[in-house]
């Protein structure tokens, strides 16, 4: 249910697509996010990217059919870095469910 990998950069094409179980993932050094990696991860509720600089989207599609994608998940980046998130490309797309992480219950 819960995937933390703190030496991770990237997360690669398809890594967790249909990862039907996966509520949480955390990846402290993620500089890089690729086409579908969390595609239907149909309970994936929040996404943490603390690294202090804003990850690159290779695509929109890496969130679909995820709560996140429907409005009820959230993804929780550094406090500093929200609003860069918000307009960077393909981000930009889940405007509303960026979050900082001061506000991560």
């Amino acid at each position: 249910t819960t995937v933390a990998l703190p030496a991770a950069t990237s997360i690669s094409s398809n890594a967790f697509q249909y990862c039907s179980a996966l509520t949480t993932a955390d990846f402290p050094a993620a500089t890089s996010i690729s086409t579908s990696a969390f595609s239907s991860c149909t309970k994936l509720t929040s996404l943490t990217l603390s690294k202090n600089q804003v990850a690159t989207l290779s695509n929109t599609n890496a969130f679909t059919s995820t709560p996140i994608a429907t409005g009820t998940g959230y993804i929780y980046v550094p406090d500093n870095l929200v609003d860069q998130y918000k307009t960077a490309t393909n981000w930009k797309t889940y405007t509303n469910q960026i979050l900082p992480l001061s506000q991560k219950p």
